[in-house]
């Protein structure tokens, strides 16, 4: 099976790289740091319904089920590679997460149908016209009053940051990322109809500076 569109960018832009996620995000990205940073402004929600957008090998998606035992979990990605890996993992530790297989640009579920969205290192892989549109889809799929927590390249916090970014650019392409390091995705965002819009917190790494984001779809 072919991925779901020709343009589709694996996450580190080749299949043959895809085993290696999990290993480069630990040592690369201060992984659970980001994570714990990414969800800890809904620490205290009571959500029914959450997905992870770009859910990759599953590892965010099962740190929701941990985070909120007791919401139903889905995990969206477009790469079957990567999501025979989060399966694989999910198999092990035998938890009900539900992982499907599409695209952030027209996803498969209903209209206000989600409480909270994260979405983590996906939007700097799409054009700006798919971002966009994956902006739209992910304020459809919440509730009113639902959240999306963010997470991408954001504008570099000094010159030393955006000089690594620029590796990061030569690997996955100066077209996609253009938006993330000129800051605009907070733009983006409230294009697509989202408000409240905060970034809660930003963490430099070997290849540029992530950004958080807060976003509530109004009820």
């Amino acid at each position: 099976m072919k991925p779901a569109t020709a343009s589709y960018k694996p996450a580190l832009r080749w299949n043959g790289l895809t085993r290696y996620y999990d290993r480069l995000m630990a040592l690369t990205m201060q992984e659970e740091h980001v994570r714990t940073l990414l969800l800890e402004p809904i620490q205290d929600s009571k959500p029914r319904y959450i997905l992870d957008v770009g859910c990759g090998t599953g590892t965010q998606a099962m740190l929701l089920h941990r985070q909120f035992p007791r919401a139903s979990v889905f995990g969206l990605d477009g790469d079957e590679t990567i999501l025979a890996i989060a399966q694989q993992k999910q198999a092990v530790i035998g938890w009900p997460l539900t992982l499907d297989r599409g695209l952030s640009t027209a996803m498969p579920y209903p209209q206000d149908s989600m409480d909270i969205i994260t979405c983590s290192l996906l939007l700097h892989h799409l054009s700006d016209a798919d971002k966009r549109q994956s902006i739209l889809e992910m304020h459809r799929v919440l509730s009113p009053g639902g959240v999306l927590m963010l997470a991408d390249w954001g504008k570099p916090a000094n010159d030393f940051m955006r000089l690594l970014f620029y590796g990061l650019q030569f690997f996955d392409g100066f077209d996609t990322t253009r938006a993330n390091v000129a800051g605009l995705l907070p733009n983006m965002l409230y294009n697509g109809g989202f408000r409240q819009i905060t970034q809660t917190s930003q963490v430099n790494t070997l290849f540029g500076t992530l950004a958080l984001h807060y976003a509530v779809k109004p009820a």
